[in-house]
């Protein structure tokens, strides 16, 4: 009898190995989070290294970091020592630059009412921009962006303000600067360069400058905006590709208000990676908007290359409603979110990220 209990408890635990074996292996998530975060407020490594702490143990992934070039290699050591990513987080074509402005005015965009964001900024004045259509630009750039990735063992250069001004403002912002902008009026209407100028009547036989308040209306030479855009950023993906490293950007939500706001066509460029800004309350939204701004965000890269759903603390009244946030990124598809910034989040917040990331 006792032989016979024993052949089935034998026969009880090959059956219950059995059926462990025929279940599906739980599937790992390949999902990442990220923060958007500078030196300013990590004033020494010390304060570095606590925030840096707190980010991985919320389960975040890595962080889109801004600080001078020379002081990169010593956050990515640190980054990488808590086990975080660390991109440079820099701006492309919005270049408030001393000696740009005083070597290569020329560089900077015109307004189609001829006015230069050099010396007559739109909105605020560090809104001074480079015209992307221009040969010496891009080759700045270039130089630019290789300089970070050659940083030793950056994650990546994270590309910021990689747009044209913007044409209209998102909608919360009119109040702010007391403007009614329900089309495109020509002190905001980039760029109107002689380059720009010169190159598209070279491609259509079409001379924009007389174009007027016509303009708007012009789909060709809307498409050429788009593609100056497009074109620069293909050159600095070549070239940090080149060196053997990533290259992602923040960018305006949906491909559809990214190119009528900025003239940014996003979806036609080729990224390692795409952090939309969905900051609902910029456009007097709400939560639910931003799983509506990932499906189309997503659906647009058709796979290429992950989505991380960019979201703006201060939108949200409170922690719960991040949580919304979070949830609706992860239900619109995104491969994550990114969070503008870790400095705006209190203790429950921090407690809300790390159960939500544990669960995507």
């Amino acid at each position: 009898m006792k032989k016979f209990n024993h052949l089935i408890g034998l026969l009880f635990v090959s059956l219950i190995a059995l059926m462990s074996a025929c279940q599906p292996a739980q599937k790992q998530s390949s999902a990442k989070h990220f923060v958007w975060m500078g030196e300013g407020k990590n004033e020494n490594a010390t304060d570095l290294e606590k925030m840096f702490v707190k980010l991985k143990d919320a389960g975040f992934s890595g962080v889109m970091y801004q600080c001078s070039l020379e002081k990169y290699p010593a956050a990515v050591e640190l980054a990488h020592k808590h086990g975080l990513e660390l991109h440079a987080w820099q701006n492309i074509l919005r270049r408030y630059d001393d000696q740009l402005l005083k070597n290569h005015a020329d560089w900077y965009t015109v307004s189609r009412d001829g006015k230069s964001t050099a010396e007559h900024p739109p909105f605020v004045d560090y809104y001074k921009w480079l015209c992307p259509t221009k040969t010496e630009v891009r080759d700045y750039l270039k130089k630019y962006v290789e300089d970070l990735a050659m940083v030793p063992n950056i994650d990546g250069v994270h590309l910021d303000y990689i747009r044209h001004s913007d044409v209209i403002l998102a909608r919360d912002l009119w109040d702010v600067y007391g403007l009614v902008m329900d089309k495109e009026y020509a002190e905001y209407d980039f760029c109107y360069c002689d380059d720009c100028i010169e190159r598209y009547k070279k491609e259509t036989g079409e001379d924009a400058s007389v174009f007027g308040d016509a303009a708007p209306d012009n789909e060709r030479w809307r498409q050429f905006r788009y593609d100056m855009v497009t074109e620069t950023v293909d050159v600095l993906t070549k070239a940090v590709h080149a060196k053997g490293n990533k290259v992602n950007a923040a960018v305006f939500p949906t491909p559809t208000i990214s190119k009528t706001l900025v003239r940014q066509e996003w979806d036609n460029w080729a990224l390692d990676a795409y952090y939309p800004m969905n900051y609902n309350s910029f456009y007097r939204e709400d939560i639910e908007w931003i799983k509506q701004a990932c499906i189309e965000g997503v659906t647009a890269l058709k796979g290429n290359a992950p989505l991380y759903s960019g979201l703006f603390m201060p939108a949200f009244g409170t922690p719960e409603e991040f949580r919304l946030a979070i949830q609706a990124s992860k239900n619109g598809g995104a491969d994550g979110i990114s969070v503008f910034t870790p400095y705006e989040m209190n203790e429950e917040h921090w407690q809300i990220v790390k159960e939500e990331i544990a669960n995507w």
